[in-house]
This record gives C-alpha cells, structure tokens and sequence, in this order.
C-alpha cells in the first residue's frame, strides 16, 4: 500500500508527518486490550495446571480413599488438558499479535462478514488504497468473534499481512483483539470474494 494512500486512510487521531506513522501498539486502548488478551490466556493456563494437577492427585490417591472416585479424576484431566492447550495456545498468539502490532500501524478497513455454516463467518476486508477484497479467518471461538463484528459503519482496524494474516479490531483499536489467518484455497477465496462482492463490498464509500 503506498504510503499517500495509507495517509488518507489513517484511524482517527492518527496525522501523517514526515516520520513513519505509530504502530498500532503505541495506540494506550491496543497496549491495554493485548494485555487483557494474554491475561485471559494466562489464566487458562493457570486453571488448567491447577485442574491437571488436582486429578493426578486424586487418581494417585484413589485406593486410598473410602470413597471410590470413579472416572472422575481422568474426566478433570482432560478437561484440564483442554484449558491448558487453549490457554498455551492463547499466550502464542498473543506474542503473534505483538510482534505485529509493534511493526505497523493501524488501517480502517471496510469489511463485510461471510456466513460459513456452523463455523465462525470469515471476514473479507478491502483494502482502502487499491480496493483489493482480503479474505480473512478469525482465529477465535464463535462467542469471541462478536466482538469485532462490524458495527453499522461496516468498518474495522486492520494490522497486518494480507497474504499472511494479522489482527483485527474493532474502530478505536481497543475491544477485542482477534488473530486472523488469510484464506488461501482457491476455492475458499474466490465464494468469500463473491459473496463479499454481493453484499456489495467493492462499492462501499470507504472509511471516513
């Protein structure tokens, strides 16, 4: 994206100068919403190691009691492996999200959201200099993805790599925090383009 265009594009609050525009993690709301972020994915792993640990406990200690324990002690540890690989998983893609949002700044994007059954809807964004359609993946359970969901402006932040993936949030760079990964069976993109381009995505106004 040439650097013209990315001007004129700018979230609010952010003004061109001759020195590169600030990344988007130097915006206070994105600083704060990534530490929540890799909070709650602490506290996964946290509750996980305590869960595991308990069960290993019980099981151990099973013949022992006066009570039988049952399947109950292996039914904790897999839900406590659960929590802990959401939680691991949770902290990895926090270190992602930094790196990126360190790298680069924030850019208003138009987007529209593309139903995909019972999964999570993709998101196609474009791209505000070329109008080029990106079609995303969040990397987040459904009752997460909400919240980035465009509002009535149909507009979110974007950081990142088209190709690759980034974050997404919603406008003001705080909220939600969601990793995306970019769609790249041929197939997959061209039906989220067309939808995208049906519910007329290529003749929106554009972030204002």
């Amino acid at each position: 994206m040439r650097d013209r265009d990315r001007d004129s594009h700018l979230p609010d609050g952010h003004t061109p100068d001759s020195a590169a525009p600030p990344s988007a993690l130097a915006l206070p709301n994105t600083a704060e919403a990534l530490t929540r972020h890799r909070a709650r994915a602490v506290m996964w792993c946290r509750i996980g190691l305590a869960l595991l640990t308990g069960s290993v406990v019980a099981a151990l200690a099973g013949p022992a009691l006066t009570v039988p324990t049952g399947p109950v002690p292996a039914r904790v540890g897999v839900l406590a492996l659960c929590l802990l690989g959401m939680g691991l998983g949770g902290v990895r893609l926090s270190r992602r999200m930094r790196r990126q949002l360190a790298a680069a700044p924030w850019t208003a994007c138009d987007v529209v959201s593309v139903p995909r059954g019972p999964f999570s809807a993709r998101m196609v964004l474009r791209d505000p200099a070329t109008g080029e359609l990106w079609p995303l993946t969040p990397v987040a359970a459904g009752h997460r993805y909400h919240q980035v969901r465009p509002g009535p402006s149909g507009v979110v932040w974007w950081c990142g790599d088209p190709g690759t993936g980034g974050v997404i949030a919603p406008e003001g760079g705080g909220g939600a925090l969601i990793w995306t990964r970019a769609v790249r069976q041929p197939g997959a993109r061209l039906r989220a383009v067309r939808a995208a381009e049906r519910a007329g995505l290529s003749t929106a106004p554009g972030p204002v």
